[in-house]
């Protein structure tokens, strides 16, 4: 009896642990579906895709993409897409979509390249207009113009008419060489609205005209007046008449003007009056001394003796 009791209790454990594993894993799996994303197939380029080439099997692959960042018209099926050629460059894991691709029916070649609305000239160029190859498909150019001047049989005027236009390929070459050399070529072709292409017409029949390679993103447009003859002659004749030497400056003095006091008349000269008589002086003045003759014998002396002035100093 109390066998069969234990049995009872050992299948019973058993049966609810079937239970309770079984729900779990429900349970796991429902949680798992809430957090699992919907995923989707589409096309995507299995490698890189040049611009204007065409679109074969090996070019694609079917990957699963998830449905919530699913690009906008994006293909599902591989022979949808197998024929068609790039309008741009496609990388490799890329969603190929139709605003990368050509209309239907357009085959691979420099048409494909062509915005809507714009149109494809060739122009001759030499190694100087074509800066010794460095142009390349692809690359951002102005288009500088350079004309005689009306009534002047010499005189003649450069400007840059037309700014920032692409270069879709240069002589038969559509596509810059990953190796990035030179392109030697007698032709660029660039990409041009229909008024653009008449007027690049008249300067390439009247003129020369001369392609200037832009910075790479550089969008700005510059206006310019031109250059003539005259603007490179007078720059010529600037550079090469010297400088004149900077002057030392000096102090100013201010100069007031001082009269000078007229001289004064030079004294009349004095005539000394003529001198008196000796005999005259002598009866002005007195004897200032005695006059003593001695007699001795036959001999005779005279001595003189100095007289005692009477006259006081006041």
């Amino acid at each position: 009896m109390a066998e069969r009791r234990y049995t009872i209790v050992f299948y019973a454990a058993v049966a609810t642990a079937i239970v309770a594993t079984f729900g779990v894993y429900r349970y796991l799996e429902q949680a798992k579906a809430s957090n699992r994303v919907a995923m989707h197939p589409v096309v995507v380029a299995a490698q890189d895709v040049r611009e204007g080439q065409r679109l074969d099997r090996v070019t694609l692959s079917l990957a699963q993409w998830p449905a919530g960042t699913l690009p906008e018209s994006a293909y599902t099926n591989v022979d949808s897409v197998v024929g068609r050629v790039a309008r741009l460059a496609v990388f490799k894991g890329e969603v190929i979509v139709p605003g990368r691709l050509a209309p239907p029916g357009t085959g691979p070649g420099l048409e494909v390249k062509i915005a809507p609305g714009k149109r494809a000239m060739a122009v001759k160029i030499n190694d100087v207009a074509g800066i010794s190859g460095l142009v390349q498909p692809n690359s951002r150019v102005d288009v500088l113009v350079t004309l005689k001047s009306d009534g002047a049989q010499n005189k003649q005027e450069a400007k840059l008419f037309m700014g920032n236009m692409r270069v879709l390929s240069v002589g038969t070459q559509v596509e810059r060489g990953e190796d990035g050399k030179p392109i030697n070529a007698t032709s660029a072709t660039l990409e041009v609205t229909p008024e653009e292409a008449e007027r690049l017409a008249v300067a390439v029949n009247q003129g020369s005209i001369q392609l200037v390679l832009r910075g790479f993103g550089d969008p700005d447009s510059v206006r310019t007046p031109g250059a003539t003859s005259a603007d490179v002659l007078a720059q010529l004749r600037t550079h090469a008449a010297p400088s004149p030497a900077p002057k030392e400056e000096r102090p100013r003095v201010s100069v007031r003007s001082v009269r000078r006091p007229e001289p004064e008349p030079a004294p009349a000269p004095v005539t000394p009056p003529p001198p008196a008589p000796v005999h005259a002086v002598a009866a002005d003045r007195k004897p200032d001394s005695v006059e003593i003759r001695v007699y001795r014998g036959d001999k005779v002396s005279q001595q003189k003796f100095a007289k005692k002035d009477s006259t006081k100093t006041p």
